[in-house]
């Protein structure tokens, strides 16, 4: 997954040192971008995965919250005034060790959102695989069609090449022509049938694995 990104909203650049000098004792630090106030645009778009707001004056920060509170993302703020975050917003004191308050709660939100980042690469996936098994099946039900119309298109196509000396060239070329395009979808189909056959071998077997773990577990 790519590197997680935190934009820390401050007009204090000191506010923003203490925060980066103390993430780097930490093991995966994340990118960061440092956004004023009076650059909304570095955050309003929520291109991050984690804001941290703090040393701001009082009067801006009520418009900055609401601007990320329509990004819909995690959001702390590192208060110095008791009762001014929205309850949307994690509020932290800045009392002293407020750098290694927030890289602990910052940690356990960045994980969330990797976890679940990777779990909707997952559902992604099982969404996939889900539609090549539907995809799958379908071809299995309609096989048995596919074959009869191939028998009959090679049988009709070895009637016509019978008279193939009272048949003009070009004639007797399309006849050619239909009956080896028709031998290759049955070639395909042989095939398909052969990798059922397969797929199955494999669910019994992964069916017997299972059963004899269940009954090791249960010894």
């Amino acid at each position: 997954m790519n590197r997680l990104t935190v934009v820390l909203v401050t007009d204090e650049p000191e506010f923003a040192a203490n925060i980066t000098r103390r993430w780097l004792d930490e093991k995966n630090v994340p990118s960061f971008v440092l956004a004023q106030t009076n650059c909304s645009s570095e955050f309003d778009s929520g291109n991050f995965d984690l804001a941290v707001v703090g040393g701001i004056a009082t009067g801006a920060l009520g418009p900055v919250l609401e601007t990320l509170k329509g990004t819909r993302r995690p959001v702390i703020h590192i208060s110095r005034l008791n009762g001014h975050s929205p309850r949307e917003v994690i509020s932290i004191a800045e009392t002293q060790g407020w750098p290694d308050l927030l890289s602990t709660v910052a940690h356990e939100i960045l994980q969330r959102v990797r976890t679940e980042g990777e779990l909707g690469l997952l559902q992604e996936k099982a969404a996939q695989l889900e539609l090549q098994a539907a995809l799958g099946r379908y071809m299995l039900d309609v096989r048995h069609s596919l074959n009869n119309v191939l028998t009959s298109i090679l049988g009709n196509s070895d009637l016509i090449l019978l008279d193939a000396p009272a048949l003009p060239g070009p004639q007797r070329s399309q006849v050619e022509t239909i009956r080896n395009m028709a031998l290759r979808l049955n070639e395909v189909m042989r095939r398909f049938s052969s990798l059922q056959k397969e797929m199955q071998l494999l669910q019994q077997q992964r069916e017997k694995t299972q059963s004899k773990k269940a009954s090791a577990a249960h010894a």
